[in-house]
């Protein structure tokens, strides 16, 4: 054990300037210091950067009046982001964009399983016919392109090789008119009602075997008496298209139905 002056002394000589193997300690003047505390720029810890939908919403003042004020974060789930609003909502993948939805149609989309069931909106909710609305929707492997059109109160969604049935005939404008309700699966494949352009209304039917294909009017009427795709006659494999004159014809899996007039016409194959 080393005495206490000695060890005094030892420590004293340790830390004399200029001293043989002494380690010197002096502090940095002031001029250094100031240079180091200027040069150094502090990292941000700030990384929140503005999102294609806060771009939106902040850009355009139309849209911001519609939705109202935010009511929650921006939400997330693989590459689909969404933000609610008082009003509605903001959607935003990188292929659709950012588009809003409202109203019955938001509540439509939310109650069919939203984004996950049907997509993410490829358009706003946009102005049809006789004051309807709607969006499409980019839709998924199950249901392929999706529409949700509103009228009079009511939303009805149309998915598939149906809708796009729809869209190649016109949308509300052609012959079927507009949804009274939406695609739904029946047994061997799926159908959808229109109003039509008479007192009938239509239908448009899909089938793997068959494809999709519209039954209107008289000839609808007979059809559904029959039994429809469940009856003797199948799922239909034409459009209703001209026969003799002034008359109408649909084929069917199993048979025809023919129309002339207000008397209709049928047999099988």
């Amino acid at each position: 054990m080393i005495a206490p002056t000695l060890g005094a002394a030892l420590l004293a000589a340790t830390l004399a300037p200029g001293v043989a193997g002494a380690t010197e300690t002096r502090a940095p003047s002031d001029a250094r210091l100031a240079a180091a505390i200027c040069d150094y720029q502090q990292e941000s810890t700030d990384t929140a950067q503005s999102s294609p939908i806060d771009e939106r919403y902040e850009s355009d003042a139309q849209l911001r009046e519609a939705l109202g004020e935010p009511a929650g974060p921006e939400q997330a789930e693989g590459d689909v982001r969404w933000r609610a609003y008082e009003n509605g909502r903001l959607y935003w993948t990188e292929e659709a964009g950012v588009h809003a939805v409202f109203g019955d149609i938001l509540a439509k989309f939310l109650d069919g399983g939203g984004h996950q069931t049907y997509g993410v909106p490829m358009t706003d909710e946009c102005e049809a016919q006789e004051g309807a609305r709607y969006n499409h929707f980019t839709g998924t492997d199950a249901t392929g392109r999706v529409s949700i059109y509103w009228r009079g109160g009511d939303a009805f969604a149309l998915t598939g090789q149906i809708r796009q049935h729809w869209e190649a005939s016109g949308w509300e404008r052609g012959t079927y008119g507009f949804p009274t309700g939406d695609t739904t699966d029946i047994e061997g494949g799926k159908v959808n009602e229109f109003e039509g352009d008479d007192t009938f209304g239509a239908n448009i039917y899909w089938s793997a075997n068959s494809g999709a294909h519209g039954v209107k009017g008289k000839i609808l009427e007979t059809y559904l008496e029959l039994g429809g795709p469940g009856g003797d006659l199948g799922f239909p494999t034409t459009d209703e298209k001209p026969w003799r004159g002034d008359g109408k014809r649909s084929n069917f899996q199993g048979g025809w139905i023919t129309r002339n007039g207000s008397e209709t016409d049928h047999g099988t194959w």
